[in-house]
C-alpha cells in the first residue's frame, strides 16, 4: 500500500512496476462510500481496540454510515479495511509472479509475462471481499501504462505530456525534480 502512508507516495507506487511490460489497472468504485461504519468498527476491533474504543473512533470518522471522501482519516482507515483483501491479492499475485500495489482506490498489477487471463479471478477476489470495480476503469496494457499519474515505459518513469507542457511552473517543476530523483524520470517519451 502506497497511499496515505508516511514515506510512501504515488512515485514509489509507480516505481514498483518499472521492470514489467504487462499491466492491469483497476479503479475501485465508490471506494470510501462502500466502506461502512460497521466494517470500520470491526476493522478497529481486529486491530486490538475494545468494542467501546472502536465505536468512539468509528463515530468520529464516519458520516452517513460510511467513510467520507476527503476526510484526513479516511485514507488510513480504508487501508486498514482493505488490508485483508490486499493480502489475499498479494498471495494470488506472488504465486503468479505478478507485482501488485495499492494506492488508495487504484490497484496496479504488472508482470514481465502476459497475465490478462487472471483478470476475472482478481475481480472475483475483490467482489468476494465486498469491493466493487469501476468497469470503465479496468485496463490491460502492454509496454506502457499510466500508474498513479506517471507513465511506466522501458523500465523508467515518465512525466505525462500535460505536465511537460507546464514544466516551468514552480509546483510542477518541484514535482518533476522529486520524480526524477526517485525514479530516474524522463521529461518526454
Amino acid at each position: 500500500m502506497y497511499g496515505g502512508i508516511q514515506g510512501r507516495n504515488n512515485t514509489l507506487n509507480a516505481l514498483q512496476h518499472t521492470g514489467n511490460t504487462n499491466f492491469l489497472t483497476i479503479d475501485l468504485k465508490n471506494f470510501f462510500g462502500n466502506i461502512t461504519n460497521s466494517c470500520i468498527h470491526q476493522t478497529l476491533i481486529n486491530c486490538g481496540l475494545t468494542w467501546s474504543e472502536a465505536r468512539i473512533i468509528t463515530r468520529l470518522t464516519t458520516f452517513n454510515y460510511s467513510l467520507p471522501q476527503g476526510a484526513p482519516t479516511s485514507t488510513i482507515l480504508s487501508n486498514l479495511a482493505f488490508a485483508s483483501c490486499a493480502s489475499t491479492l498479494e498471495i494470488f499475485c506472488k504465486d503468479r509472479n505478478i507485482t501488485f500495489t495499492v494506492f488508495v482506490d487504484d490497484l496496479t498489477f504488472s508482470s514481465t509475462r502476459y497475465f490478462k487471463h487472471y483478470t476475472d479471478q482478481i475481480l472475483k477476489i475483490l467482489f468476494n471481499n465486498g469491493f466493487y470495480v469501476n468497469q470503465k476503469k479496468i485496463h490491460y496494457r502492454k509496454n506502457c501504462c499510466e500508474i498513479t499519474g506517471l507513465l511506466v515505459k522501458n523500465g523508467r518513469l515518465y512525466l505525462p505530456k500535460e505536465m511537460i507542457a507546464h514544466i516551468n511552473k514552480p509546483g510542477i517543476k518541484r514535482y518533476a525534480d522529486h520524480v526524477a530523483k526517485m525514479g530516474s524520470a524522463y521529461l518526454s517519451m
